[in-house]
């Protein structure tokens, strides 16, 4: 089994987890405030590129949905890029969701599928009562990024500490513009079929610590092509993981963010999406200098 193929789950999937976190808060509160505390580990420089179209100008930053306090502040260009733009472009608003129509609609486990779904989870239930009995009415895909979302808090990492989370917080008066609705993401999501959401749900289970850290630590050091090779290895068993949680997303937030940038509304854009649309194959930087756009990436000392 390819260990990698569930890192997706941190840039996308997770996502949906930070907004739906008051519904388990009880739950994972056990695990999150017992974390182990970690030596401050040094920022190299995350993913960041500088947008460039007649005459305007945006900035693209690569997130992953869970953070630690010594991330920030994030490194002086990123900060400042943020601090001049008038308005932040993220995937999702959740102040525009419905989480608790949505959990109904699309978020329930198929009775078909229930006796797979709980001897799957077994052995690591054993050890986990209480977020199994939690989670034991939701389809295996809401699992899977639940038990991601634990396992991420028992490494010291909390999804209120995500990097979208920080930009939301720190937004005080500038626009925000959704590229995606949240219905969206779930209908998306939950129509991955049943062999793909039994697989994401072992994997979430199954990886160890040290991939789960190795994945968030190329994020930090901005090794796009370390990013890169984690997205590449999910293919085969879960190619629509790649094909509709990537690829297909990819191109439909390229096209928005075009849209934004040529409508002149804003002076200048600051766009947070998860790190795995903007390195590898069919990314969003590639997308856009196809339809003309000058994309260049950003160093540590300037953009």
């Amino acid at each position: 089994m390819l260990a990698t193929r569930k890192s997706p789950l941190i840039f996308n999937i997770n996502l949906i987890c930070h907004y739906l976190r008051r519904y388990w808060w009880a739950i994972l509160s056990v695990i999150i405030f017992t974390a182990p505390t970690y030596a401050v580990q040094k920022i190299d420089f995350p993913v960041f590129y500088k947008i460039e179209y007649q005459q305007q100008q945006a900035y693209l930053f690569g997130s992953i949905h869970i953070g630690r306090q010594d991330f920030y502040p994030l490194p002086q260009v990123i900060e400042h890029a943020f601090s001049q733009s008038d308005a932040l472009v993220v995937e999702v608003d959740l102040s525009r969701a419905d989480t608790t129509g949505l959990l109904s609609q699309f978020g329930g486990l198929k009775s078909d599928i229930a006796d797979k779904v709980a001897q799957l989870r077994y052995d690591y239930c054993l050890d986990h009562t209480v977020l199994c009995q939690g989670l034991a009415p939701y389809a295996p895909w809401l699992q899977s990024a639940q038990i991601s979302m634990s396992r991420y808090g028992e490494l010291g990492y909390r999804a209120e500490l995500g990097v979208d989370a920080y930009f939301v917080e720190k937004k005080i008066d500038k626009a925000l513009v959704a590229l995606e609705s949240m219905q969206f993401q779930f209908e998306l999501i939950s129509s991955f079929s049943t062999a793909t959401q039994l697989q994401m749900l072992d994997d979430a289970m199954n990886a160890s610590d040290a991939e789960m850290l190795a994945l968030v630590s190329a994020w930090r050091q901005g090794d796009a092509q370390g990013l890169a090779n984690i997205m590449a290895a999910q293919a085969g068993e879960a190619d629509e993981l790649l094909e509709k949680l990537l690829w297909q997303r990819n191109h439909t937030m390229a096209a928005k963010m075009i849209e934004l940038i040529q409508s002149k509304q804003h002076k200048q854009l600051f766009i947070v999406v998860g790190a795995g649309h903007i390195v590898g194959q069919q990314s969003i930087p590639s997308l856009l200098m196809q339809q003309g756009l000058s994309v260049t990436r950003c160093s540590a000392i300037e953009c």
